[in-house]
């Protein structure tokens, strides 16, 4: 297993553990009540992390095509944790307010990130 491969392969385990932890504990029910202002500042601060990442890529995936083979492989594992933190704070709306629908893309956006930013052979 290429290093590139074990890191990514960690970060999705993380992003799907993290998810199905949140699936068990809101199942149960045993998850806290969240304030609606706390639950809309969330909502704001997810949608200015979604920007930020997208932005992100966008100028990454630029940069990475001029950059060495060594550098290149160090802005592809930046790219996936852009993807990785989308994931991850869907899965803390998903805890938080019971609502999965951030998970969903933000997981398919970790996917995308594997996909964009495959390392070079």
């Amino acid at each position: 297993m290429t290093p590139a491969l074990a890191i990514r392969f960690a970060m999705l385990v993380g992003v799907l553990l993290f998810g199905g932890v949140v699936l068990f504990i809101r199942r149960s029910g045993t998850a806290p009540p969240m304030p609606e202002a706390s639950q809309q500042m969330l909502l704001l601060m997810g949608r200015l992390l979604w920007a930020l990442a997208i932005g992100g890529c966008i100028v990454l995936y630029q940069v990475v095509g001029r950059a060495s083979a060594a550098r290149a492989a160090q802005l592809h594992i930046i790219g996936w944790a852009l993807g990785e933190s989308v994931a991850l704070f869907g899965a803390v709306i998903w805890f938080l307010t019971g609502t999965p629908a951030w998970y969903v893309p933000g997981l398919t956006f970790l996917v995308l990130t594997f996909l964009v930013f495959r390392p070079r052979t």
